[in-house]
């Protein structure tokens, strides 16, 4: 291989690289490891050298899944770079928590809805690294609470991520909302029980969703057909 592809495949490889790169911050790397500019076309014969060999994962246009590094990027880190301000959340989290039974095979993310003529689009994408569901929530409840409640900031995620609290709540909140066909989780499917309650309980009242929260908790939820298909 030559020099400096070797170079960048290292860069590529540090626990300090991005999980997921564009295709300008591919180039810049490119530029930086040969000291001189990378033709285009050079760059994109290595580029389609390194999804054969499965190193990159194309997202979307433009945007790759960093697998040089160990642990490799996955789809949940590009969610901020499929929808603008993205937080992985709802079944996505639960699920990864251990806290969920029977969960969909999509990453699950929200999106902040501001006042305005402009509104981010939401539903189903598919990537071609796997499908993302982007549901959009009022900015004043996604960012609702401290933000040590809302957001997972312990664990080692390349992307934001709700607490399983938070996506507990936001999974609520959307299931109750007439605007959003989300249904609610089957009560028996989640583990809520392992749930921190004081947490729970902050951000339920930072939602004002105490409510809704104590009808799933007792099974009385009656809007919608429980399900966790959403």
């Amino acid at each position: 291989m030559i020099a400096w592809k070797q170079w960048l495949e290292r860069h590529l490889s540090e626990s300090s690289a991005p999980t997921v790169l564009t295709l300008g911050e591919l180039s810049r790397a490119a530029n930086l490891a040969r000291n001189d500019s990378v033709p285009d076309p050079t760059l994109h014969a290595w580029i389609r050298d390194a999804v054969a060999r499965e190193r990159l994962t194309p997202v979307i246009r433009g945007i790759y899944l960093n697998r040089f590094k160990q642990p490799p990027g996955r789809l949940a880190d590009a969610a901020s770079y499929v929808r603008r301000d993205a937080v992985v959340s709802l079944h996505t989290v639960l699920d990864e928590a251990g806290l969920l039974n029977n969960p969909p095979a999509y990453v699950a993310a929200v999106i902040p809805l501001d006042p305005g003529p402009v509104r981010p689009r939401v539903g189903r994408v598919q990537t071609a690294a796997g499908p993302m569901q982007f549901h959009g929530m009022p900015r004043a409840m996604l960012e609702a609470g401290a933000v040590e409640d809302r957001l997972d900031l312990e664990g080692q995620n390349a992307h934001a991520r709700a607490t399983p609290e938070k996506a507990l709540l936001d999974w609520l909140y959307l299931a109750k909302s007439p605007r959003s066909a989300l249904t609610p989780p089957a009560l028996h499917d989640v583990e809520h029980e392992m749930l921190n309650k004081k947490r729970l309980t902050r951000l339920a009242r930072a939602m004002k969703g105490e409510g809704a929260l104590l009808e799933w908790t007792r099974g009385e939820w009656t809007r919608k057909q429980s399900s966790t298909t959403g």
